[in-house]
């Protein structure tokens, strides 16, 4: 258990992120105290007495440096987890480059990230080039503009490493349900007289509702917003994807989608509950590709029961598809998902931490170049997530959403809608119900939220 002592709330999560990074023993096991007193910062654990002494006068951004700092390199711990991001803490990283490339130059900037911030230099170099590459496409679009989120909470199966909230797709009638509440809660935008910059329909599966209710979506959606430049759909389960539902998605406008097997080992994919094979995979991938889809793949690293050699084949083999995107995910282990609540840590953090960046090398040695980056909690080997794409097919929504540089209007149950003002660089957001049942009966009250702030803009 990790305790702090005369700390604000705001300091001690700032602090307890980097210990529970670097030293996740304290997490769950072994306890750490950590006390705030004149000049000065204890550290007290079993066989563990350290103290951070602090100069007078320092502000309070250079204080937080000292300390976080102190705790990546000069705590007497044995068991620490290597961290490519040093003193880095927080789901967007890129967010914060981007602000700094506004102050430095990208040389000015490696140096500043490797001595203020102690991150590595290959991973310095990494943030810089993707903070860049969304930069280009952000100085092009217009800030006061929104993009679309739809949520489809429904799957075949839920896979072991998932904690989102999903319904299983065989339940027809809270489907009918579902569809009915969405596109009411869709069709109240009518009003709007500006397209969106991007569609993305994500999940769950929206592949896996069937034909006929994911048209109703999809025909809704571009009547009601039109065509932006670019509309994506996850079809993240090979299984689901027949002739008539590319038939579907190609009829209204669809141009990107998601394929994701996440692993190119069948006897990884049964372990997982994804009831699809490689060769399953494969046949809608190049079905897909012949309809001239760009396409997404996503690949996780650190999968149960897979060593390094298997985790580079799967690589191997999507890059040999010469895919669009590829995006790398390393395993988190989520609250609610089975691998988690089983504690099953499967890899060692230092392979995964070696393997990251054998990934980044390889990709790009085939022409794929990052462009957007995110981090989450328990990943191993402090990882990261990352999509890598070839030159001009990177998928504008990506960035936008997870640097919020743009407002996104979301729809549908655990939908996030966020309102972004560009002049204060100001987020407002309004979250929507994440129960079906709250979704259902109470979505108008939301949406009287996301409309006050629509107010602002000229949509």
């Amino acid at each position: 258990m990790i305790r702090f002592k005369n700390f604000s709330e705001a300091e001690a999560h700032d602090y307890f992120e980097l210990i529970r990074m670097l030293y996740p023993q304290f997490v769950s096991g072994k306890d750490i105290e950590v006390i705030n007193s004149s000049g000065k910062i204890t550290f007290l654990s079993q066989g563990l007495n350290q103290v951070c002494h602090l100069p007078e006068g320092i502000d309070f951004q250079e204080r937080r440096r000292r300390i976080k700092s102190y705790i990546l390199n000069s705590l007497q711990i044995q068991e620490r987890v290597s961290s490519k991001f040093g003193i880095l803490t927080g789901v967007r990283p890129i967010k914060l480059i981007i602000g700094l490339l506004d102050r430095f130059s990208p040389d000015q900037l490696l140096n500043y990230l490797k001595d203020y911030y102690c991150i590595e230099d290959l991973m310095a170099r990494f943030l810089i080039s993707v903070a860049l590459k969304e930069k280009s496409y952000f100085d092009s679009i217009d800030p006061k503009g929104y993009s679309v989120y739809i949520h489809i909470p429904f799957c075949p199966s839920r896979c072991d490493y998932c904690s989102y909230p999903i319904i299983k797709s065989s339940n027809k009638d809270k489907l009918q349900a579902y569809v009915d509440t969405l596109l009411s809660e869709i069709k109240s935008y009518r009003h709007l007289k500006k397209p969106p910059t991007s569609i993305y329909i994500g999940g769950g599966t929206p592949t896996s509702i069937g034909e006929s209710q994911l048209e109703r979506i999809l025909k809704t959606s571009r009547q009601v917003f039109g065509q932006g430049m670019e509309f994506t759909v996850e079809a993240g389960r090979p299984d689901t994807l027949t002739g008539p539902i590319f038939s579907c998605l190609k009829e209204y406008g669809v141009t990107r989608i998601s394929i994701n097997p996440q692993t190119m080992q069948d006897k990884t994919l049964s372990r997982l509950n994804r009831r699809h094979s490689v060769e399953e995979f494969l046949k809608a991938f190049y079905e897909a590709k012949q309809l001239d889809f760009s396409i997404n793949v996503d690949l996780i690293l650190g999968l149960p029961g897979e060593n390094s050699l298997e985790m580079m084949d799967s690589l191997n083999r999507v890059m040999a598809l010469d895919t669009d995107n590829i995006t790398v995910h390393t395993l988190s282990l989520k609250n609610g998902s089975r691998l988690f609540q089983e504690q099953e840590y499967y890899t060692n953090s230092e392979i995964i931490s070696k393997l990251i960046n054998h990934v980044y090398q390889s990709l790009g040695n085939k022409g794929y170049k990052p462009y957007y980056m995110y981090r989450q909690k328990r990943t191993l080997g402090n990882g990261f997530n990352a999509g890598y794409s070839k030159e001009g097919r990177e998928s504008i929504y990506n960035m936008l959403m997870m640097d919020e540089q743009q407002s996104i209007l979301g729809f549908g149950m655990s939908s996030s809608s966020k309102f972004y003002y560009p002049e204060s660089n100001r987020l407002e957001k309004v979250l929507q119900y994440k129960n079906l049942r709250d979704y259902q009966e109470h979505w108008q009250d939301k949406n009287s939220l996301k409309q006050a702030y629509m107010e602002d803009f000229k949509w």
